[in-house]
């Protein structure tokens, strides 16, 4: 007989999406009965204007008759009972008229789906974060300086990918978000304009136009309140509870946006760790040849994508390897010293074929006076690091981050996503597209030098002729 027992978990994460559903399910309720009542009340309005037409019409015949009869005071009397009338009739239609287009807003608004307004909202959103990082590639490195000012700017790209996604889900907190993030704005840049003495009243309401707007927006629009009232739904990011400590789902999409994550994350503090390790080597804890020119020391926001590629090695290939090994020998020692061993084998695999690829003039790196190296791509001290860093990151690292992931709302992690991946596309547009000045100005020195050569040629050729 099948075992139909519940286990703990299954009933509280049950509970949790019973409950997210019943708050949304309130929300849309309460949405579609005050729709409702707005319908019915102007239904009411309109046949109480449609009475005051009737008794008007009967003052203007009984003020008729009251003429024609001769007596002056009932003929007055009478019209202005008419007046009277058509006023009232006038006000009933101007209060029909409002109620309907109450009811018709309470309709349009109660469609889950329609976002109205907030669509020009999103392609405002869309269009700056798309402009700032294609701006960004613009630069030419050694010409520009990033000061407060353009810190703000780009801390508000960050904020406009949460801003749109927030809106995109309908989600109720986005007008919390968008509130909070444009008095932020407001608030800061005014401050900072005043500690510089630089504040121009009109000049500041021009910069803060936009988050003066979303403010006011976002605190008036029926559209607003009415749209965005999907709560966050808590769950965890395990699917299938009977893997629930593997951390290992590559059928989810919880997986591959958390290992997105990892790696935006990891191509920065590989770059920290890269230092520390010649820091070391500096100091002469470790051998190696310090370089104090390296970009290591300069550009620490600079990503390197090679230290991402190997945490989501460590999380694809070697993770799933030390579950198998768990539960083959049934003991932590002999699992981590297998997965130590292979780990620093096939990094060392990974690290000698780029070498091989972008490193064979040994101009990235050299290691020919390390002991054990093999064509001065690899040596036995890196594998020995890469071996521990590996299985760290393995063991204890990779568990902890998905455990920390578990532990927030599931939608609260795409919002991670998003800042992970807006950051560091505007780190790419930064470092990676734009040119340092000196190749900028050897090329455009290149280029001339190209276009003179072919002029005297020409000309020298015309010369002959």
């Amino acid at each position: 007989m099948a075992n139909t027992t519940r286990t703990p978990d299954l009933d509280s994460i049950e509970r949790a999406f019973s409950a997210a559903d019943a708050a949304a399910g309130a929300d849309r309720a309460a949405i579609t009965q005050s729709a409702q009542l707005d319908a019915a009340e102007a239904v009411a309005m309109v046949g109480i204007a449609m009475e005051a037409d009737e008794e008007a019409a009967e003052a203007k015949r009984m003020a008729m008759l009251a003429e024609r009869s001769g007596d002056k005071e009932a003929a007055s009397a009478a019209r202005s009972r008419e007046r009277a009338a058509r006023k009232k009739a006038k006000a009933d239609h101007k209060a029909a008229t409002k109620s309907a287009k109450a009811a018709y807003d309470a309709v349009r608004f109660s469609d889950p789906d329609g976002l109205g307004f907030l669509y020009v909202i999103l392609v405002m959103l869309g269009c700056n974060i798309i402009f700032t990082t294609f701006l960004l590639t613009t630069y030419i490195k050694g010409s520009y300086s990033i000061g407060f000012n353009e810190t703000l700017d780009l801390i508000n790209v960050l904020i406009d990918g949460v801003t749109f996604w927030l809106i995109w889900k309908h989600k109720e907190f986005a007008r919390t978000w968008v509130i909070a993030t444009s008095l932020f704005n407001i608030v800061v840049g005014t401050a900072f304009n005043l500690a510089t003495g630089v504040f121009s009243p009109i000049a500041q309401v021009t910069l803060s136009a936009f988050d003066i707007f979303l403010l006011v927006y976002f605190l008036t629009s029926s559209r607003v309140k009415a749209t965005l009232v999907e709560p966050f739904n808590v769950r965890t990011l395990n699917d299938d509870l009977d893997e629930e400590e593997s951390f290992f789902r590559p059928k989810t999409w919880e997986f591959w946006r958390n290992l997105i994550v990892y790696f935006v994350v990891f191509s920065i503090v590989g770059h920290w760790m890269e230092a520390a390790v010649c820091l070391l080597i500096k100091y002469g804890i470790v051998p190696g040849i310090y370089d104090p020119t390296s970009q290591i020391w300069s550009d620490f926001l600079y990503p390197f994508p090679v230290y991402g590629i190997g945490f989501c090695v460590c999380a694809l290939m070697f993770y799933p390897l030390k579950l198998a090994l768990q539960r083959k020998f049934k003991k932590t020692l002999p699992a981590l010293l297998i997965t130590y061993v292979v780990s620093a084998f096939i990094c060392t695999c990974i690290e000698f074929t780029l070498g091989m690829l972008t490193n064979q003039d040994l101009q990235l790196w050299d290691y020919s006076t390390m002991f054990c190296n093999f064509m001065g791509q690899v040596c036995l001290q890196n594998s020995l690091f890469f071996g521990f860093a590996a299985t760290l990151m393995t063991w204890l690292v990779y568990p902890a981050l998905e455990r920390l992931f578990r532990r927030i709302p599931n939608e609260a992690g795409t919002y991670v996503l998003i800042v992970a991946v807006v950051g560091f596309a505007l780190l790419a547009a930064l470092y990676f597209i734009n040119l340092p000045a000196e190749q900028v100005q050897q090329a455009v020195q290149g280029t001339a030098d190209t276009l003179g050569e072919a002029a005297v040629g020409t000309t020298g050729a015309t010369g002959k002729s």
